[in-house]
């Protein structure tokens, strides 16, 4: 994820909406194909057109730790649906874990993962863009994206 700093301040290349969404994932190794495996189901903290950030109890998914490999370079990816609006077909993407965190205002020892989408199926792309722009309180949120 592209982030620049402006007056020591840290600014995302790409604005977040916080917002909870169900999530199914499920591990890719270097052996699988996307679709095998033990899907999870987890919570989104925020999503933005580039990634999202999950919670979740647990990094390891399937008898495999998410967080295998250096940042940039991780062995497992990520086949991820989101459920954007409940009923509608979900947004399939594969992703792969950027960062990672321990969320300190929690009362359970919960983790923040940050994922970058590193492909996202068909027409999902326009199904997030105009979900995220329909989503926003404040229609000048995402002006500079969507303007």
């Amino acid at each position: 994820m592209e982030k620049t700093k402006h007056k020591g301040v840290e600014k995302r290349k790409f604005q977040r909406l916080e917002i909870p969404l169900n999530v199914t994932l499920k591990v890719i190794t270097d052996e699988d194909m996307p679709g095998k495996g033990k899907p999870v189901k987890l919570k989104s903290r925020d999503i933005s057109l580039e990634g999202i950030s999950l919670e979740t109890r647990d990094i390891v998914v399937d008898g495999i730790n998410v967080l295998s490999g250096s940042p940039g370079a991780r062995e497992n990816m990520l086949d991820m649906e989101i459920e954007l609006v409940a009923g509608e077909n979900p947004v399939k993407a594969v992703g792969e874990v950027c960062w990672y965190d321990v969320i300190r205002d929690s009362e359970e020892f919960m983790y923040q993962i940050g994922v970058v989408f590193i492909k996202i199926e068909g027409t999902a792309k326009e199904q997030l863009k105009n979900f995220l722009k329909s989503s926003v309180k404040n229609p000048g949120f995402f002006k500079k994206l969507f303007g």
